[in-house]
């Protein structure tokens, strides 16, 4: 009987998958820009997963994660100053969609996984005590950038590798869209001058465990 029980329970593991779940991890996000010096910063997220078999060793990855973001840009307090030597902490919340399609490597053990990300979020907010500071050699200050935009594309690129119940995950992810793009209308430049065309593209790696219920 207790064979028969294990090789039940092999099969079903090695066939049909379908499963949902809890996610939780780390994330690392950077601001690729020509406009800013911009050092990345570490923060969360956590959200829900599901995965299920689609066609022989491919399957199906789909979920909702909340994320905090943080990263720094340098800044000085006063307009005259002449260097930017103090850090402008800034933070946006939000939330992703994810469509991935996967490709099992050792059965249901490891497989690498690629696909769409459909990103929500706020402001991109620096900290309250900070909001004034101007930025770098720039007239503007930083509450002047934090109306970035609140929907962005990215495309995505992980590996995951577990068991049945539990597996661990790490991704990549290149914003396709200018992060900066929600500035265009704010007239940046009517302030200073060479604050016009301030683009850039977001990238994030995640890191973390995947529960599955």
């Amino acid at each position: 009987m207790l064979y028969s029980f294990l090789s039940h329970s092999q099969r079903r593991w090695e066939g049909e998958y379908n499963r949902l779940g809890l996610q939780a991890g780390v994330n690392h996000f950077n601001i690729h820009t020509g406009n800013f010096d911009v050092e990345p910063g570490t923060s969360w997220t956590a959200g829900f997963t599901g995965r299920a078999s689609y066609y022989d060793d491919f399957q199906f990855i789909y979920g909702l994660n909340f994320f905090d973001l943080n990263a720094k840009i340098r800044g000085r307090q006063k307009q005259e100053d002449l260097e930017a030597n103090e850090d402008v902490k800034f933070n946006m919340i939000g939330v992703q969609a994810s469509f991935l399609g996967s490709y099992k490597i050792i059965g249901n053990y490891l497989s690498i996984e690629a696909g769409p990300v459909v990103q929500v979020n706020g402001k991109f907010e620096p900290r309250q005590d900070r909001e004034l500071f101007y930025l770098e050699e720039y007239d503007i200050q930083a509450s002047d950038i934090e109306k970035v935009s609140t929907v962005n594309f990215n495309v995505a690129a992980g590996i995951s590798g577990g068991f049945e119940n539990v597996k661990f995950f790490a991704q990549y992810q290149y914003g396709v869209n200018n992060f900066f793009g929600g500035l265009s209308g704010e007239n940046l430049e009517e302030i200073d001058p060479r604050a016009t065309d301030i683009s850039g593209s977001m990238t994030l790696i995640t890191g973390g465990i995947m529960v599955f219920l």
